[in-house]
């Protein structure tokens, strides 16, 4: 598409106003996706100029990059996701496989169902099948889930983002045991 002015990109005020709320745009989300995609230069430089970051991560999906410290909601939903993941990994399933293909029910989730998960969720504020709710209804507003249900969910692409993060934790982790193992 041949773009004259940045106020003649496709999507524009849609896709902004999704961006800045903190929603990560991906495939599924078709028209705002591919206005993303074939315009990108131009969004990334008119987002500059108006004091954003529009980050392409590598696995294709696009979002503004923010503050480095976790909001409260933010951290609500990594503890969500790292819970989840921590239960797949114990299982011995293949854990980003798992979540990238399985549609998850709330009722059969394992946050619950321990003590150490139950006081992970505590610190973050969740204590019951609501709370947990209320969690998968903030990941699907920054487009990292995609709702079937009030009971049921599944991945979608941007979770990748907690993904990352759980395994560059992980990484320092193991290099902290080598280091104690070496002193």
């Amino acid at each position: 598409m041949n773009v004259t002015s940045p106020f003649d990109l496709p999507h524009l005020s849609e896709i902004f106003d999704l961006l800045r709320r903190g929603r990560h745009l991906c495939a599924t989300d078709g028209k705002l996706y591919r206005a993303l995609r074939g315009n990108l230069d131009a969004y990334q430089d008119l987002f500059h100029h108006l004091g954003f970051q529009l980050q392409v991560h590598q696995r294709d999906f696009f979002y503004f990059s923010g503050k480095d410290s976790l909001s409260h909601q933010a951290s609500r939903m990594a503890v969500f996701v790292f819970i989840l993941i921590e239960a797949l990994a114990d299982q011995g399933e293949a854990v980003v496989d798992t979540l990238m293909t399985r549609t998850f029910s709330v009722p059969e989730l394992p946050h619950l169902k321990g003590a150490r998960y139950r006081a992970y969720l505590k610190e973050a504020g969740a204590t019951d099948e609501d709370d947990l709710r209320t969690i998968l209804r903030q990941l699907e507003r920054f487009g990292f889930v995609q709702r079937h249900s009030d009971e049921s969910f599944s991945f979608r692409t941007p979770a990748y983002r907690f993904f990352d993060a759980c395994i560059e934790i992980l990484g320092s982790d193991e290099a902290g045991r080598e280091e104690e193992q070496r002193s």
